[in-house]
This record gives structure tokens, C-alpha cells and sequence, in this order.
């Protein structure tokens, strides 16, 4: 947008001050006094006239092509068109906190009438909606006394979405017909639960996929053939409470689920599958029912880009209870939680039990490396042997609630983050190939 209205401001460079200490030189000396003063008038002058032919005409745009990505440097573009003498401008813009610089700000250099182009790139440190302006322009006067400021009241919004590398990744290599490093590259053999037709049994048929009925009417072993469902539900359950708010590797807990549960969301959309969205912290925060096609993990991601963690812990009895009563067709549920509060598992393990009589559950959950880290070093003093035991012994909880659950017949998932989106992906895959929907 262009800025009708703009503030201006001029101020002395050094150099007037030093050639007015100058022109009093010759005051020093008898009789000299003359000369001084004819002196300071011209260099008066010379500053006025320098001034006036300083006052440029300068307009300018800013231009904040669709969003940026959280940690990743991203452009800005501005616009500028002077109405005057050429001038070489020095661009500062007002960012706010979590939006850093991620190069020097831009010089250009302006022609009369011409627009000139310029971008400059910011580094996000937090998800949301951000107003980014207004801008500032400095530069000399052409004899270079004098510094003009220049503030114009533009203000754009820019929005901070998760990280989307690996997401653009996988669609560059689905593209170009190769597979993302780090997946598998999934089969589906037809074992899926839509039935397709029958045929003579053949040696490696599954035992469970022979049909008794029509074996004994046809005095043959005789074997149902099922076709993969291609639309099958999945939900992703993502915890928005407390224990998502500590960060690791500079991203918090809720970052790094969000990021693989968008890249689970594109794969899945890929292979046809409905995805669907729930986060929830104290209450629930956003609720998106499953559907398929690759528009559709947009419209998610446009109701989770901006959402924050709470300080609070999350009531899981009522926030699966709201669950299930939208949603009840059997799906792979995912959820992204953390299992750092013992207190707090032992009221999860309970639900999540309960759901998966009916659901098929897969909790994941992201092992912090500092932790792993300290339960693995060699103590130099009593201080390091203590921060070793409290590691082990979070370490022991974690593993006990893993083993609970997964007795009760939730799958878990708890990696690093170097492995955690790849490793989530991976599991859906492996669950497609071996038809457990």
C-alpha cells in the first residue's frame, strides 16, 4: 500500500559541526575576525541551500508475499520511487519481538521516477499474527551536511505458520516420483476391511482371509480378496496445555507436533485418506471434522497457524467426551501429548484405554535430548550425579507409562526431535500397509 502521509526529519551530520569549528579558525588571529564571519555566512549558507535541495519526494510500498515459515528466513519486499534528484537510501523497518532481521537492512539507490526494489528477510521465533511497520528511510544531503528521516505509516500483517519445510519437501518429491528421505515407502496389498471378490485359496493367503461358507459349498478352500480403503478417518488429537510449553532445539513441544502432524496431515491427504483436527488445552480451542483432498489440510492449518499453549492442564475425561460424541466411526487417533507428569498420565492411560476398544490409538510423544543427555554422562561432582538421577528417573516414568499404555493397547511413539516427524509418518505407513483400519 502506498503512504499518503509521511514524517519528516532532518538533523546535522558531523560534518557541518567540524567545518563550523573551521570558519573560527581565523578569528584567532588579529584582525582575522572579518574572515570568520564572511566564512560562517557562506558555510550558512551553503547548509541552507544544501537543506532545501535535500527535500525529496519519496514514496513507498511494502509487500509480504503469503506467510512465513517459524525458524525460516523469509522475504519482505519494498517498493520506492523518488521524485527528484537520484539519492542513496538507507530502509529500516519497525518488526516486532519475535520477527528478527535475518541480514543487513538494505541501501538502495533511487532514480528520479523510477521504481526501485528491494527485500530484506526476517527470521520468525513464534507462531501467529504480527503487524510489521511502520518504515523508515534515511539518507544525505548532497552536499552531505544534513541527514533526512523519513517515517512512512505503512502497517502489513504477517502471519508465522509452523515450519512447512518437510511438508514442501515430501510434495517436491511426490512431484518428481521419489520418496522423502527418512519415509518408507508404503504397499498396500489389498488387505484392507471393503470386500472385493473371492478366489481359490493360493499358498501365503492369510489363514483369517478364507471364507468357510463358500469353501464348504465349493468343496475347495476358497479365500476373500478385500480391497485397501483408500478413505479411511484419522484424527489428530493435539494438547495445547502446559506440558506442551517447554522448548527443545529453540521450538516449543506444541511446534515440533505441530509440524509432524501437518506433514502426517499431507501424506495422508495424498493417499486419499480423511484427516481431521482437534486441539484443545483447557477447553477445546479447534475442532476441524475429517475430510479429504489437499485444500482441506490448508483450511487446518489456517485454524492451528496462531493458536499458543496454556498454562493449564487439560481435563482429558471431558475433552475425549467431547470428542466422542462428533466423532464415532472408527479412525486412527493421534495424539500429541507428553508424558512428563506422572499424576497427569495416570488419568490419560485410563482414557486413552477406554478409546481404543473402539479406536485405534497412537500417542506420540517427543524425548527431550538434554534429558538423555544427562542420564548418560559420567558425574564430575555431586551436582552432575544429582541432575544424572533426576534424568534416569524421568526417564523410568516415561517408560513405565509407554509400557502401560501399550498394554492397554495404545501404540506409542517417544523420539528425539531429529526423528520425530519422520518417525510419526513412518507408523501411519506401516499401519496402512498392514490394514489395521
Amino acid at each position: 500500500m502506498a503512504a499518503r502521509r509521511v514524517i519528516r526529519r532532518f538533523s546535522p551530520t558531523p560534518l557541518l559541526p567540524l567545518l563550523l569549528a573551521l570558519t573560527a579558525l581565523p578569528s584567532l588571529f588579529p584582525g582575522m575576525l572579518w574572515l570568520s564571519l564572511v566564512l560562517a555566512g557562506l558555510l550558512a549558507a551553503a547548509a541552507l541551500a544544501d537543506l532545501a535541495a535535500s527535500r525529496h519526494q519519496i514514496e513507498a510500498e511494502r509487500r509480504v508475499d503469503g506467510p512465513l515459515s517459524l525458524g525460516e528466513a523469509g522475504a519482505i519486499g519494498l517498493a520506492f520511487r523518488c521524485l527528484g534528484a537520484p539519492v542513496q537510501l538507507e530502509v529500516r523497518d519497525d518488526l516486532p519481538l519475535h520477527l528478527e532481521p535475518a541480514a543487513k537492512w538494505p541501501t538502495v539507490k533511487l532514480q528520479p521516477g523510477a521504481w526501485t526494489e528491494a527485500t530484506y528477510r526476517v527470521r520468525p521465533r513464534r507462531r501467529g499474527r504480527y503487524a510489521i511497520g511502520p518504515l523508515h528511510g534515511r539518507y544525505r544531503s548532497p552536499l552531505g551536511l544534513w541527514r533526512q528521516t523519513i517515517t512512512w505509516p505503512l502497517t502489513d500483517e504477517a502471519r508465522v505458520y509452523p515450519n512447512l519445510r518437510a511438508v514442501r519437501q515430501f510434495e517436491v518429491s511426490m512431484r518428481k516420483g521419489r520418496q522423502l528421505e527418512g519415509l518408507k515407502r508404503a504397499r498396500l496389498r489389498g488387505t484392507g476391511t471393503e470386500f472385493e471378490s473371492l478366489r481359490e485359496y493360493q499358498e501365503g493367503d492369510e489363514f483369517r482371509a478364507i471364507n468357510w461358507p463358500a469353501s464348504a459349498r465349493r468343496g475347495g478352500l476358497v479365500t476373500n480378496l478385500y480391497q485397501a480403503d483408500r478413505s479411511q478417518p484419522i484424527m489428530l488429537l493435539i494438547d495445547a496445555g502446559r506440558l506442551m510449553i517447554p522448548q527443545i532445539k529453540g521450538l516449543s513441544r506444541l511446534d515440533h507436533a505441530l509440524n509432524a502432524a501437518l506433514l502426517l496431515a499431507t501424506v495422508a491427504a495424498e493417499r486419499g485418506d480423511q484427516v481431521g483436527l482437534m486441539l484443545f488445552g483447557g477447553e477445546v480451542k479447534t475442532f476441524v471434522p475429517p475430510r479429504k483432498g489437499r485444500g482441506h489440510v490448508m483450511a487446518m492449518l489456517e485454524a492451528i497457524y496462531d493458536v499458543a499453549p496454556e498454562q493449564v492442564e487439560p481435563d482429558y475425561g471431558r475433552m475425549f467426551g467431547w470428542f466422542r460424541a462428533r466423532h464415532r466411526r472408527r479412525s486412527l487417533v493421534v495424539l500429541f501429548t507428553d508424558l512428563m507428569d506422572p499424576e497427569i498420565n495416570r488419568g490419560l492411560i485410563a482414557h486413552l484405554s477406554a478409546m481404543a476398544s473402539r479406536h485405534l490409538v497412537l500417542v506420540v510423544t517427543l524425548t527431550d535430548p538434554a534429558v538423555l543427555s544427562l542420564s548418560r554422562c559420567l558425574p564430575a561432582d555431586s551436582r552432575q550425579a544429582y541432575e544424572k538421577a533426576t534424568a534416569l528417573e524421568v526417564l523410568a516414568q516415561r517408560a513405565e507409562t509407554r509400557a502401560r499404555l501399550q498394554r492397554s493397547g495404545v501404540m506409542v511413539i517417544d523420539v528425539p526431535p531429529e526423528s520425530f516427524s519422520t518417525a510419526v509418518v513412518n507408523r501411519y505407513l506401516q499401519i496402512k500397509e498392514q490394514g489395521r483400519l
